[in-house]
């Protein structure tokens, strides 16, 4: 028998999530499914198209204006929806860098502030950006990277209910989307580790202004700067075994997680 059909991984302790780590297999997907299959069909219409005027220049009794009438329409959707999936890309791409960046300035910041800092923990159907555990409490980070305008103000207004983007609604209220996803995080630690906290939820714009919010809010709508100084100012609820204890169990799930797909 193969020796290597006896061997084992030597890492008994599997990488968890990178910083827009789901994001990348989006990028991915819509790659392979909005932009590559069009390329294709778009590529496989030109080149029908181009042997029937091939035989007809060859007196091979060509029909080029059947296939060319079928190309044009065929290539002219496929064109469309090949742009829209670039476009679809270059956003995702946008927001994983948002994500990067935030998740390294948080590990740089937190956790000399004996926090640990988790990122893209996956649920079914969405994922939580970035999760912090620490001596203050556990916070479901969401992070909203737009553009930012070229000239002009770039600020993000927040009543404690309401956030707008330079004055525009974002098509998906972030504060709701927060605040599920840190419904959903609490119940998993509680279930994962018999540990029943509060989770607070947190919306990062990274690189804009935030305009200041109410105080006493539940939900927290910052830039990525001024997160570190709002989790320190927190009460410290937490001893170090639970924020030992809920970080290994979190890791543990987005493992297993991992190892079921």
């Amino acid at each position: 028998m193969n020796d290597d059909a006896k061997a084992k991984s030597p890492i008994k302790d599997l990488p968890v999530h990178m910083p827009g780590q789901s994001l990348d297999q989006h990028i991915q997907d819509v790659l392979d499914e909005k932009v590559l299959t069009y390329w294709m069909i778009i590529a496989l219409m030109i080149i029908l198209a181009g042997l029937e005027w091939y035989r007809q220049y060859f007196n091979l009794k060509p029909s080029p204006k059947t296939y060319t009438v079928i190309a044009i329409p065929v290539i002219a959707y496929s064109f469309w929806r090949m742009c829209k999936g670039v476009m679809e890309v270059e956003h995702l791409k946008l927001g994983r860098t948002g994500e990067r960046a935030v998740g390294q300035y948080l590990e740089e910041k937190l956790r000399p502030m004996r926090c640990q800092v988790l990122h893209d923990i996956p649920f079914d159907g969405f994922n939580i950006d970035h999760v912090v555990i620490g001596p203050t409490g556990v916070y479901s980070i969401e992070t909203k990277t737009h553009s930012k305008p070229m000239k002009g103000d770039a600020k993000v207004q927040y009543d404690g209910k309401n956030v707008s983007v330079n004055g525009f609604k974002p098509d998906r209220d972030p504060v709701v989307q927060a605040k599920a996803n840190a419904h959903s995080l609490a119940e998993l630690i509680e279930r994962s580790s018999g540990r029943k906290v509060t989770v607070r939820p947190v919306v990062l714009f990274p690189g804009w202004f935030i305009e200041k919010q109410p105080a006493g809010v539940e939900v927290w709508v910052l830039n990525e700067k001024a997160l570190p100084s709002f989790i320190s100012n927190d009460k410290k609820i937490l001893p170090p075994e639970d924020v030992s204890l809920i970080t290994t169990h979190l890791k543990r799930f987005v493992i297993s997680v991992d190892q079921n797909q």
